[in-house]
């Protein structure tokens, strides 16, 4: 008997699509939701000057939101945002809106460390972005500091 070459070419041609890996939807949840929750130390700059300042900031998971506490000169400030897509397609970003007496807004690529916890970097603003120069605010995970127990 002759084994039938093209048949089997074609049912193993047929499994490999059937095998295929699902692709996730841009609908999907990123992991990046579960990955900058936590207790930074930051570091930034105010818009259009060169003054800087230091802080602290927590990122906690609020229902359908991230909540970011941060605390500056010995002031606390609470705002909400989401990740998101830069543009269609383009990178994951943590993006935050608020108001202090005018509208104002904070995007943050989301990177990672040495030891695998989330590193951002963030420029920040009036809406719209009006500067010349925005501002801008790194945030460094405090979890590694974090000394061991025995």
């Amino acid at each position: 008997m002759k084994p039938i070459v093209p048949l089997r070419l074609a049912l193993l041609g047929l499994a490999c699509l059937v095998a295929q890996p699902a692709i996730a939807a841009d609908d999907d949840e990123s992991p990046l939701w579960s990955f900058v929750p936590g207790r930074y130390t930051l570091i930034g700059r105010h818009p259009d000057s060169q003054a800087t300042y230091t802080g602290t900031a927590k990122i906690e998971r609020v229902g359908g939101q991230l909540r970011l506490t941060r605390t500056i000169g010995g002031r606390q400030e609470r705002i909400f945002g989401v990740v998101r897509r830069a543009d269609p397609g383009e990178a994951w970003v943590l993006a935050f809106k608020w108001t202090n007496k005018v509208p104002m807004e904070m995007v943050c690529l989301i990177g990672s460390d040495l030891d695998n916890y989330a590193r951002l970097s963030c420029h920040w603003g009036r809406a719209g972005n009006p500067h010349t120069q925005p501002g801008m605010e790194a945030y460094f995970a405090q979890e590694p500091w974090d000394p061991v127990k025995p």
